[in-house]
């Protein structure tokens, strides 16, 4: 049986309406981890009161001390999960603000280059180097380190040589190092002066772990992407 095709132009239909691009239109892993995060922060300043909140933040916050056996407090199976948590957890609100801030300006354009798997374990890497380095410099802190900054040191140590590799940033004797050592001082000078910005110390050394592991994984064959 044969259809009757019907070449005449369709009606456009009233109710149609042109298709937006979404607000925020990142891809999926950074959105994620935007949206863990604030929610965690969300959990743990509007439901939590103050003495179930800082248990929160010592049980999944990362000690160093817990680490060096410098406290009362053993290696549990919360401190075994804090070199992760730890980058959920965020000191107050321009804490989660500007970690937020920093996770969708690195973290969409490396995200997009590794793909998402890549991303991923890029990110959870750079933040356990983070507080690897952490360690090592402040064996005895016994404050919990919160926040999700050293990894993004990380992603900035990526997307300086995504800069590098598309043209455009130097590739001279110097290249991309006083843009790096500018990040390093930074948080040099952020940890010296104190932390104002999220309440308490600055864990600079934090900062400093998280790009060189950012830096040194890029290094390896697993992650160069394509380009």
């Amino acid at each position: 049986m044969n259809n009757i095709v019907d070449f005449k132009k369709p009606k456009k239909q009233k109710d149609q309406k042109p298709k937006h691009p979404p607000l925020i239109n990142l891809p999926p892993i950074t959105k994620a981890l935007l949206l863990i995060m604030i929610a965690v922060h969300a959990v743990a300043f509007l439901l939590l009161d103050e003495t179930t909140r800082a248990s929160l933040f010592l049980n999944f916050g990362y000690v160093p001390a817990i680490w060096t056996g410098q406290t009362d407090y053993s290696i549990d199976l919360n401190a075994l999960v804090s070199p992760i948590t730890y980058m959920l957890l965020h000191g107050n609100m321009m804490h989660i603000i500007m970690n937020g801030t920093m996770l969708m300006a690195f973290g969409a354009g490396i995200e997009k280059w590794l793909g998402a798997k890549r991303f991923l374990i890029f990110f959870i890497l750079c933040g356990i180097g983070s507080v690897i380095v952490e360690t090592l410099i402040h064996p005895f802190a016994q404050y919990p380190v919160v926040g999700a900054s050293g990894a993004e040191s990380g992603l900035f140590a990526a997307i300086l040589i995504l800069l590098q590799s598309q043209g455009r940033l130097p590739t001279g004797k110097y290249g991309i190092w006083p843009f790096a050592a500018f990040w390093i001082g930074l948080s040099l000078v952020f940890g010296l002066i104190g932390g104002s910005v999220i309440g308490s110390q600055i864990a600079w050394a934090a900062h400093l772990g998280g790009f060189i592991t950012g830096f040194g994984l890029l290094r390896l064959n697993y992650f160069k992407a394509p380009l």
